[in-house]
């Protein structure tokens, strides 16, 4: 009887203790996207051509809450150092990007394959879903990916680090557009919103 009474209680424990670490791992993920943001903002205030900085009705930039099922692993495909990605601006002009290679991954039971682009320190990730013009700019958004990120050719993407393009604050600004096949096709409910409804 008692060691039925000891195994139950070994079994509580380690239900609660389950429990307990999960909440802890999330508060301490939620801290530091929080950590984030306010890091992304205080940059993009200070920056010397900030979007930002001299807008009248700036009243701070807006997200999606932190959600990890936006966190997703993908297979990386690296491609030749040499090739070129033309990418459309918003003044109708074109930009070449150097391409880093290509992303594929499933997210709510899709699969995606998207270009990324080599900006030096780190890879560039621009995209479209199907939140933009209702819930997040109607241009798309992109990811800075930290290149350490790259892992034999597996990659995590965080769309909860998802930000607005500079136009999407000031449209004195000329900004990418996501290529076409940098398209999500589900509802991505992360990272930055619309700046003004």
């Amino acid at each position: 009887m008692f060691k039925n009474k000891f195994f139950v209680i070994i079994f509580i424990f380690g239900i609660f203790g389950i429990i307990f670490y999960s909440l802890s791992s999330s508060e301490s993920y939620l801290e530091t996207v929080v950590k984030q943001r306010a890091t992304f903002e205080q940059n993009l205030m200070q920056e010397k051509d900030s979007p930002i900085k001299n807008l009248k009705d700036f009243s701070g930039i807006k997200y999606f809450e932190a959600d990890k099922n936006f966190i997703v692993d993908a297979d990386f495909k690296a491609i030749a150092s040499s090739e070129k990605g033309m990418i459309l601006m918003t003044d109708s002009t074109q930009s070449e990007m150097k391409k880093a290679g290509n992303v594929t991954f499933s997210i709510d039971g899709k699969s995606f394959t998207l270009s990324l682009f080599d900006e030096g320190d780190i890879f560039l990730l621009p995209f479209r879903d199907l939140t933009n013009g209702k819930e997040t700019y109607g241009g798309g958004r992109f990811i800075n990916i930290n290149k350490d990120k790259l892992q034999a050719n597996k990659i995590e993407i965080d769309f909860n680090n998802a930000h607005n393009f500079y136009c999407a604050y000031n449209e004195n600004f000329i900004c990418p557009i996501p290529p076409k096949e940098n398209f999500v096709g589900v509802t991505i409910r992360a990272g930055e919103k619309k700046y003004k409804e």
